[in-house]
């Protein structure tokens, strides 16, 4: 259905330096980024939506997730390993693993997708073979990254996904997609000679996105520097499978394009806000400095949109699509960017492809105006209005698996 509206008042950041502007939405895009006008919706005006100087960032992206092992607990315990295949295996032989797979694809997708969501995140990368995740893109609540050329991993341990890095990279090239893959996912000889693996496949240079690159050093990290590449980090999983995690300071001073992803729910966060709390507070104990929530919303929005040549998103300007992330004004008074410390309730309204999606409820007209069927959750404590019905996600999760699931990466009641 074709529509429009405005937001009124949002505070935007450009270069960091906080403003007031009117941003009008047609159908999925950034019409118009105009400096505030200070008008108010009035009632009756379809049209106008007063955001009274709330902070607005664009949608957040999750650059690494496995949307099909949207399931939990985590497993492996204080078990820490030098290699994913150990954890891997772990996982595989587990209960966790046993009861996950009672579940339907289209179910785990769809729970992954509002785990994302309800953490203000608009678009996720789902590392995964192109065959599986098809007949879902378009059809969640979150942007489902679909043009990629992807490998598993470099390595002895790698699973057979694609034509094989070096063909891959070159389609990359020849159709401007990124060329995903684990590599350095672990402390082992296998993990540590990976690099050398994609220089040999001539898979490095800037359609490269690299997941981990866990034990490299400043050798390894200036090859990926200069080659252009892109570096995601997952502390959480890091951490919970091997015990240490990506030196990424030396990638930042590098000057690597770096961007921030959960990885999958045994072994990674439960969503992203609580990422990016776990990056800021790590990276304060690893080097003993403070890492500013510019650089940490960077890794959300422009570095993402960066390495995986989405030029679409990741930034609030004309042109645009419309991924955004309205906050709760408690600390709007503060005229500066503060990501690190969100929570989900802390949403006020997130707009995906031109349509809102979660809300707090006096946004409820909008949705109805868009005839956009919601149902109420509470997340932290706040009551929000959602599009379809995650609810209904957890009743399926039970009677699937014979008991009452709760997941806490879906803290909706």
């Amino acid at each position: 259905m074709s529509h429009s509206y405005t937001l009124l008042g949002a505070q935007i950041f450009t270069s960091g330096k906080p403003s007031l502007a009117d941003i009008k939405i047609e159908n999925n895009s950034i019409v118009s980024v105009s400096p505030s006008s200070n008008q108010n919706a009035t009632e009756g005006n379809t049209s106008a939506v007063s955001l009274g100087g709330k902070k607005l960032y664009p949608g957040f992206f999750n650059s690494h997730d496995h949307l099909l092992a949207s399931y939990l607990p985590k497993v492996g315990g204080s078990t820490k390993h030098n290699s994913w295949l150990a954890f891997d295996n772990l996982y595989k032989s587990s209960g966790v693993f046993a009861e996950r797979q009672q579940l339907e694809s289209e179910l785990l997708y769809f729970l992954g997708s509002y785990k994302n969501l309800i953490a203000g995140v608009t678009s996720v990368f789902d590392h995964i073979p192109h065959q599986v995740q098809a007949p879902f893109v378009g059809n969640l609540p979150v942007r489902l990254i679909s043009e990629y050329t992807l490998s598993h991993s470099l390595g002895n341990y790698s699973l057979g996904w694609g034509e094989g890095p070096a063909l891959e990279y070159r389609i990359a090239e020849s159709t401007n997609k990124p060329f995903v893959t684990h590599l350095g996912e672990g402390l082992d000889e296998d993990s540590l000679t990976s690099l050398k693996r994609l220089e040999k496949a001539e898979a490095l240079g800037p359609h490269s996105v690299l997941v981990h690159c866990l034990p490299f050093g400043p050798r390894e990290v200036e090859k990926i520097a200069k080659a252009n590449a892109s570096v995601v980090w997952c502390p959480t999983s890091n951490l919970h499978i091997f015990g240490k995690t990506t030196n990424i300071k030396l990638f930042l001073e590098a000057g690597v394009n770096v961007c921030l992803g959960t990885d999958f729910s045994p072994s990674g966060s439960l969503h992203l806000m609580e990422e990016m709390k776990l990056a800021k507070t790590l990276y304060q104990d690893l080097y003993e400095e403070e890492l500013q929530e510019s650089v940490l919303l960077d890794w959300v929005t422009k570095n993402p949109a960066k390495a995986f040549r989405q030029n679409l998103l990741g930034e609030i300007k004309e042109g645009n699509l419309a991924d955004l992330l309205v906050l709760e004004d408690e600390d709007s008074s503060k005229n500066e960017i503060s990501v690190s410390q969100l929570n989900p309730g802390k949403i006020d309204l997130m707009i995906v492809d031109g349509s809102p999606i979660l809300a707090s409820p006096h946004y409820k007209k909008l949705f109805s105006d868009l005839e956009i069927d919601t149902e109420t959750i509470s997340l932290s404590g706040k009551d929000k209005i959602v599009a379809g019905s995650p609810k209904r996600l957890l009743e399926q999760v039970s009677a699937s698996v014979g008991y009452k699931k709760e997941l806490a990466f879906l803290p909706i009641f």
